[in-house]
């Protein structure tokens, strides 16, 4: 007698497949942070980050403007760091 409680299915159940290491291998992380000089004014940075994250360029660009204003010139120490640091 088939107990009424269990489901009927007419594939049995099995584990999950592994994860194997190769497929991390072969697809390699497409969003990584690089410096876009072709499409960049002084070393790169803000096309860079602007790929990187999908925002606009001149917005970021902006962005660093309004900060180095505002931060006493703390932006200009980020933005030359990260422009030696990547790529």
């Amino acid at each position: 007698m088939a107990d009424k409680n269990k489901p009927a299915s007419s594939t049995p159940t099995s584990w999950p497949e592994p994860i194997s290491s190769n497929k991390r291998k072969n697809n390699p992380v497409k969003n990584k942070l690089k410096l876009d000089k072709t499409n960049g004014k002084l070393m790169g940075v803000c096309s860079g980050l602007a790929n990187w994250s999908g925002m606009d360029a001149n917005i970021l660009r902006i962005i660093f403007v309004l900060a180095t204003i505002f931060g006493f010139g703390s932006a200009i120490i980020i933005y030359l760091a990260i422009g030696l640091i990547v790529d």
